[in-house]
């Protein structure tokens, strides 16, 4: 995976291409971009994936916070206490940067016949239409890129869309296993894999084998499980092999970013306090051994330090267990942990992620242990599901640096290594919890389990909800409050409120 900075002069370039102009309409090109024969092939893609990870980031942002990773500190109406929520930034950077770039690198892959290039626009389409709809149910998609063509671009229904993203990365695969059919050939412009079409193709599997996942509901536990199996076989084999964005000290990362407001007071998260209870082994998940006082991966995630206008300075101990102290969601309450800006996802130059060996491994968990019959409220499974829950646990914690003599404790205690005959649907689920922080697609998990305390344990609604929700969790998110009046009459018809189920979660 290559540096942002060794090309950040092609940034430059490709993102300007497609800024919005104040009349554009946010479901189309923008009418000042510049023709497409006119820019270098390699010049588009690493705009497209930026726009792409950046997409993904500002989803996390509210995600998180109905995911429970992370609390509001403001007690204000707002996406913690499941108000209202259109995503505005996160539609706009889809429909006015992603797509559209994405559209531009399918056009001249195509007509230079330049196969790799095409299969990799196909990955990164699949991808943001994929989890646009996975968050909005029906979506503009087939004309959402024609500009002036059709300004008031059709919602397209989310079960056509389905079909689309899996044949997307199925003609991806078939793409990137056959030889280049172009003289271009991705290499620093791809910022994701350097132009590895065997890395592309394991990730276009497990891209796959993730919205299958989502079907369960659709298809059956034991159809949906085969089925994410087989695309799992061929994904994910290592850590190396995970999807994200490396940044550094002229590129930040937006975690970073978004915490760098601590040092002036002007706080935006805190960590919490569900999250915090997955991990530090008390009344919800105590751990069976003294070896164990906390998960390890706690003080590389969770931050206790003060930040001030003077500098940063160590805050309550983080050896400590008892330091440790989540905010309710929907309360706005101060706390002590906060998501910093020294630790694996937060640093000035940590990556951005996406997908994982991890996800993979626990998304193999969860497909073995309904094929062995499991259910919400089951005990006991087959050793593949073991096997992959324990392998799951271990590559999260090699990614964020836990040391093996940690590791090594954590996983032989006795409420991790239960053995597969007491393994629960709970524990694989805790576990995919924890090592999917800060990752959007824990609230697709909540919505396949219909955010059932069987599967979370202690999962609770935030307090002081939304009253008009009727006391239930949201399942999607409004459409962007620009659809509004720029395609008014296609965001009517197609409007939803926040607890109306998508398609797949019925």
């Amino acid at each position: 995976m290559k540096n942002i900075l060794k090309i950040a002069g092609v940034f430059t370039l490709a993102i300007s291409l497609y800024s919005c102009s104040d009349s554009y309409y946010d479901t189309n090109t923008p009418s000042n971009a510049v023709a497409s024969e006119t820019v270098a092939i390699n010049n588009i893609l690493p705009s497209a994936i930026q726009a792409t990870m950046s997409a993904q980031y500002s989803a996390a942002t509210s995600l998180a916070q109905v995911d429970q990773h992370i609390a509001s500190a403001f007690n204000d109406q707002n996406i913690d206490k499941h108000y209202q929520n259109s995503l505005d930034e996160y539609w706009r950077l889809v429909y006015s940067k992603a797509l559209p770039n994405i559209k531009v690198l399918e056009d001249k892959a195509t007509a230079t016949n330049s196969s790799y290039y095409l299969a990799i626009a196909k990955v990164l389409k699949a991808i943001n239409i994929g989890l646009t709809t996975d968050l909005h149910g029906d979506v503009p998609y087939t004309e959402a890129t024609l500009a002036a063509n059709n300004y008031y671009p059709k919602y397209d229904a989310q079960q056509l869309i389905y079909t689309d993203v899996i044949k997307l990365l199925d003609d991806a695969i078939v793409l990137l296993s056959s030889p280049n059919t172009s003289t271009f050939t991705p290499g620093a412009d791809d910022l994701i894999y350097s132009g590895k079409a065997a890395s592309w193709t394991k990730a276009a599997y497990t891209f796959k084998a993730r919205f299958q996942l989502h079907l369960m509901k659709v298809n059956g536990g034991t159809a949906t499980a085969t089925a994410v199996l087989a695309s799992l076989a061929k994904g994910f084999t290592a850590n190396t092999d995970d999807f994200q964005l490396k940044y550094n000290s002229v590129n930040t990362n937006p975690w970073y970013q978004s915490q760098l407001g601590l040092s002036t007071g002007n706080l935006t998260f805190y960590i919490s306090n569900h999250f915090i209870s997955y991990m530090n082994g008390g009344s919800v998940y105590p751990f069976a051994s003294a070896a164990v006082t906390m998960d390890p991966r706690m003080p590389l995630l969770v931050d206790l330090s003060t930040y001030s206008s003077a500098g940063i300075t160590a805050g309550p101990d983080p050896t400590l267990v008892a330091n440790y102290i989540g905010s309710t969601n929907g309360t706005g309450t101060t706390s002590k942990t906060k998501i910093g800006t020294q630790f694996f996802y937060s640093k000035i130059d940590s990556p951005l992620v996406y997908l994982t060996y991890a996800e993979a491994k626990f998304m193999e968990a969860e497909a073995q242990f309904l094929l062995a019959g499991g259910t919400a409220t089951s005990t006991g499974t087959n050793a593949a599901s073991y096997s992959a829950y324990l392998a799951g646990i271990g590559a999260n914690m090699d990614k964020i640096g836990v040391t093996s003599t940690n590791k090594n404790n954590y996983l032989a205690d006795g409420s991790i290594a239960k053995g597969a005959a007491t393994l629960q649907l709970k524990d694989i689920m805790r576990q995919k919890f924890i090592a999917l922080f800060l990752n959007p697609e824990t609230f697709s998990d909540y919505r396949r389990y219909d955010f059932s305390t069987n599967a979370f344990k202690n999962l609770t609604i935030p307090a002081a909800t939304d009253p008009l929700n009727g006391g239930k969790w949201i399942r999607r998110f409004v459409y962007s409050s620009n659809e509004r009046s720029a395609n008014a009459v296609n965001y009517n018809l197609n409007f939803k409120s926040m607890i109306t189920p998508v398609w797949w979660d019925k």
